[in-house]
């Protein structure tokens, strides 16, 4: 399963997601942004959210009731990445409101186990059209 629920409430187990550091992903990122492939921008494992798997399991997490639109985002490495690497990703998605958000807590690591970051996003949830004051 991709997406289970935590011990804690309100959390949800995403992963383990299969995850790459893939030449062809980079330079896609960096043209987006701006910036040069090489090193990789420190900001491209935020692509790896619309993964489709990811995107799925982030998805159910959210419901259908809602939009997700990106809000903040945070990374904190171990290691720099390297063109052609690949990673495991495992996360936790906790609901907050005040404002109405998901909060996603990601660890990649490498696939022998050693970490190489640690990454923070978060979602402001826009109700969907009609869904106001549901």
């Amino acid at each position: 399963m991709r997406a289970e629920r935590s011990h804690r409430p309100g959390e949800i187990v995403l992963g383990p997601f299969e995850v790459a550091t893939g030449a062809g992903e980079i330079s896609a990122f960096a043209a987006a942004i701006g910036a040069p492939a090489n090193p990789i921008p420190a900001t491209f494992p935020i692509a790896w959210l619309s993964a489709p798997a990811l995107k799925a399991a982030l998805r159910e997490a959210v419901g259908p009731d809602f939009l997700p639109v990106h809000e903040s985002q945070s990374f904190d490495y171990v290691r720099p990445l390297v063109p052609g690497a690949a990673l495991r990703l495992t996360a936790v998605a906790r609901r907050e409101s005040a404002p109405e958000r998901l909060v996603v807590e990601a660890e990649a690591t490498e696939l022998s186990g050693a970490p190489a970051l640690i990454m923070r996003a978060a979602l402001r949830l826009v109700p969907l059209a009609g869904e106001e004051g549901a």
